[in-house]
């Protein structure tokens, strides 16, 4: 019996030990011919604390507040129209922008082009680009490829690598653009990320380009360059479906000063989530507290028991609803039952809805499920 019972024990460690593991991340977790990839843009002053990570962490990005939606799509080579200069099995295009740019210094049919090589380094590398100027097709390429993720990528990891691009110069373009400087990625976290598409397990990394850049106009006969740095910073999680970043929080950095400048998401918004109640005023006495209707739940986050605190004695309705909008729960407790809580142990870990209705009086509430 003992030994049986000991066995059972290692069986179900090794099961933890084999949940707690962080995931890891090759090319085939890249984007790749045909892939339409959906995002949200979302407010900057929505995101909360972004910093914090670790092992086995758990992010909770559910309250952003949405801009717009977009696309990213991607397309073998051989479907673009530069696939002439991109050439390769592994060669993706992304269009960027039907036009950038105005008057003589117009471009058009803006691509970006991606590769997933194994040699001489295992990467999702930022190959070149290709564009249209007067009618002519433009081909630009990296000189030193940019390795934007090198495999296996989990946790922890780092990586430094080099870039070096530029435009071609010809008298038939008036403007060449260059840059040349290095990459750091940090792999500095990993566990499971709530956003208002999706909860999922996750890596976090921390990708920042160190670059010298340099725009040269030729009018005339005259050269003209102007250089500036140009550090950029992005926080990125990534799953193992995402293809693109499941959330990026994208930046300029000066110095140690980083500004957010963009923050989007994976996918789009599932459900709409109702404002949570508002708190009960810091200075009432209990008895305003008891005249006021007031509901809380506790603990926030929960393993097991969710229990449910009123002052009013009186029948209500609960209702848990998941991220996607699903009901998963309905009950109904009375305020003179003593055991006043909702089973949530058998829930996945994850963020959900608790509707609380009561008489002609609805309250809702948010809380997060933990393991």
């Amino acid at each position: 019996m003992h030994k049986i019972f000991s066995i059972l024990c290692l069986f179900v460690f090794k099961i933890v030990i084999i949940a707690q593991v962080p995931i890891t991340l090759n090319n085939v977790n890249m984007p790749g011919a045909n892939d339409t990839l959906r995002y949200t843009n979302a407010q900057i002053t929505s995101i909360g604390n972004y910093t914090q990570t670790g092992a086995n962490f758990n992010w909770n990005f559910f309250n952003l507040v949405d801009i717009n939606q977009g696309v990213r799509a991607f397309k073998s080579s051989f479907q673009t129209p530069y696939s002439f200069y991109f050439l390769s099995l592994n060669e993706y295009g992304e269009k960027i922008a039907d036009t950038i740019g105005a008057g003589p210094i117009t471009i058009n049919n803006y691509w970006n082009y991606y590769k997933k090589q194994t040699s001489p380094v295992n990467a999702f590398i930022a190959d070149g680009s290709g564009m249209t100027f007067s009618s002519i097709p433009v081909p630009s390429y990296f000189s030193d490829k940019d390795e934007l993720y090198i495999f296996p990528m989990s946790y922890p990891k780092y990586d430094s690598t080099t870039f070096k691009f530029s435009t071609i110069t010809s008298s038939l373009i008036p403007i060449t653009y260059s840059k040349k400087g290095y990459r750091v990625t940090l792999v500095d976290g990993w566990g499971k990320i709530i956003t208002p598409y999706d909860t999922a397990n996750c890596i976090r990394l921390i990708t920042t380009q160190y670059s010298k850049d340099t725009i040269k106009t030729n009018f005339g006969g005259f050269s003209f360059p102007f250089g500036f740095n140009n550090f950029q910073r992005s926080y990125q999680w990534f799953t193992l479906n995402s293809k693109i970043p499941f959330l990026e929080i994208t930046g300029n950095l000066v110095g140690n000063n980083f500004t957010v400048t963009q923050v989007r998401y994976r996918g789009y918004k599932k459900m709409s989530a109702p404002p949570p109640p508002p708190p009960p005023p810091i200075d009432t006495s209990l008895e305003d507290i008891a005249n006021s209707n007031y509901l809380s739940i506790y603990p926030n986050p929960v393993k097991d028991k969710l229990w449910i605190s009123d002052f009013v004695l009186n029948k209500f309705l609960i209702e848990i609803y998941d991220v996607s909008g699903q009901l998963i729960k309905k009950q109904s407790i009375e305020s003179s039952d003593l055991n006043r809580f909702i089973d949530v142990s058998e829930f996945n870990i994850g963020l959900y809805q608790l509707k609380i209705s009561q008489n002609q009086k609805v309250n809702w509430f948010n809380f997060i499920k933990t393991n």
